[in-house]
């Protein structure tokens, strides 16, 4: 149940973030070419690249938390019991979840909210910068919600999901 949740999550993610990053190729690509080809850049594709770069860098960082794929130094902990290495994961794992529902799921909506408030736009595409910085409180969500399929899969001893990250 917790390995097709955690599957389900998967798929959601990605099929947000692959199109997000095809399209921040094609920005950047363009923005080349205009460069050096046709000696003019266009601002749109500038700013939308960007964006998407932060928009795929935030669901990238939750994916990669429910892989266990971050970078870790785990040289001390693999030295200790199973049972203390599985505390360990389970405090970790607490810990994101706290910092994830406080900075990134209420301090992320607070500056959506005030943004929404002022109207302050993007410069190039005219859209509302709060659109943007929306991603900052759903991948929070998304954050909380891996954090605790890894929480879960730890304490009921299975193996997470998958600890390679993957496009499969």
């Amino acid at each position: 149940m917790l390995h097709r949740i955690h599957r389900s999550l998967d798929i959601l993610v990605l099929s947000l973030a692959v199109p997000m990053t095809l399209v921040m190729l094609a920005c950047v690509v363009w923005q080349v070419f205009g460069r050096y080809v046709l000696g003019a850049s266009t601002s749109f594709t500038d700013e939308l690249s960007r964006f998407l770069f932060i928009w795929v860098s935030l669901l990238g960082a939750a994916y990669v938390l429910g892989k266990r794929g971050h970078i870790a130094i785990t040289g001390l902990i693999d030295l200790a019991p199973r049972h203390v290495r599985r505390g360990i994961d389970i405090l970790i794992a607490c810990l994101v979840i706290v910092f994830a529902l406080v900075v990134l799921v209420w301090g992320g909506w607070l500056l959506v909210e005030r943004n929404l408030r002022l109207g302050q736009v993007s410069p190039a595409m005219l859209i509302p910068v709060a659109y943007i910085y929306l991603i900052i409180p759903l991948s929070g969500v998304l954050t909380a919600i891996y954090a605790v399929l890894v929480t879960l899969e730890v304490a009921t001893g299975q193996d997470v999901a998958a600890k390679a990250v993957s496009l499969d």
